[in-house]
């Protein structure tokens, strides 16, 4: 089925079948399953993108969604920015939205939540320049009726977003060309969250050019993922790759299991489409000084070439 008549399934079912079991429901697992495999052949490969379909937790939520998550900015709706099919709680429609995570702000900000939502998306949407001709500015109406909870957040949290009718969702070429149009204007802000080069730099960017700072922020960003750092971890273990060192055996109990993951990408490769994201097969891990000393070298993707040529007296 195509991704416009997913969606259309979805507006003309959805209030028919909150009505009905929730466990084993045929939209539930389509909502959850087939919608985000049909986005997922729409994207670019390589594995930076992440797809999750949610009609609620254990009861029917009001405004169903499907959301798209960068890897290298966050991988579910609590945090960072991110691509989401909101459907109105009444069905008449449903918003492709480049969005916000909301339970970081709702816990920083508490009753000015909302108010804080509003102004990064107008400071988002400047970043982006301007280029939103045909797109909802801002907060958008999903129809909310009642005790609204989360779901409000998302109406305050919308940065760029377009409105779909049932009757929109009959030219799938059309649906399909304004996802890419998105994942478009996901990349061009994630690029100028990490364009702000002169500030909270760190030592081993200072001196470098526009571009090599930029995909030294990218590489940083992406080995500091808590999933995929966790799962590399797991697997390479809690011994310096390039040095042996043992943070257990030098510091005792305060230096149990810790060391660093370093992702193996070439800096030049990070920035589009050719992210990898294997913890096993991309990663190594590294203690501090040689995670920071490999970065200044010409072997960021092999560990093995560092330590031979720059690591003096292994442990």
């Amino acid at each position: 089925m195509s991704l416009a008549a997913s969606f259309g399934l979805l507006l003309e079912e959805y209030t028919a079948n909150k009505d009905k079991k929730f466990a084993k429901n045929f939209l539930a697992d389509f909502v959850r399953s087939d919608i985000p495999q049909n986005i997922q052949q729409l994207l670019p490969a390589g594995g930076r993108y992440l797809t999750k379909g949610s009609v609620g937790q254990g009861n029917w939520a009001n405004v169903p969604w499907v959301a798209i998550f960068d890897r290298l900015i966050t991988h579910s709706a609590q945090d960072g920015f991110y691509i989401v099919y909101l459907v109105k709680e009444d069905c008449s429609g449903i918003y492709l939205s480049l969005n916000q995570g909301v339970t970081t702000v709702r816990e920083s900000y508490g009753a000015s939540a909302k108010d804080a939502l509003q102004a990064r998306a107008s400071n988002y949407v400047a970043k982006l320049g301007g280029e939103n001709a045909g797109l909802v500015v801002g907060p958008i109406d999903l129809a909310l009726t009642g005790n609204a909870g989360i779901a409000s957040f998302y109406e305050s949290g919308a940065i760029l977003s377009k409105y779909y009718t049932p009757v929109d969702l009959v030219d799938d070429a059309q649906v399909s060309r304004d996802l890419r149009a998105f994942v478009g204007l996901y990349n061009r802000l994630y690029e100028a969250e990490l364009s702000a080069v002169g500030l909270d730099q760190e030592d081993d960017e200072i001196g470098l050019n526009v571009e090599d700072c930029l995909n030294l922020k990218a590489h940083k960003r992406l080995e500091r993922n808590q999933k995929l750092a966790q799962d590399a971890k797991a697997f390479h273990g809690f011994v310096c790759q390039a040095c042996n060192f043992d943070f257990e055996k030098e510091y005792g109990a305060i230096g149990r299991e810790f060391i660093e993951a370093h992702h193996l990408t070439p800096i030049k490769e990070l920035r589009g489409t050719k992210t990898k994201l294997d913890p096993k097969t991309d990663f190594k891990v590294l203690c501090s000084n040689c995670h920071r000393m490999i970065h200044k070298t010409e072997f960021v993707d092999s560990v093995e070439e560092f330590r031979a040529n720059y690591v003096v007296n292994p442990s």
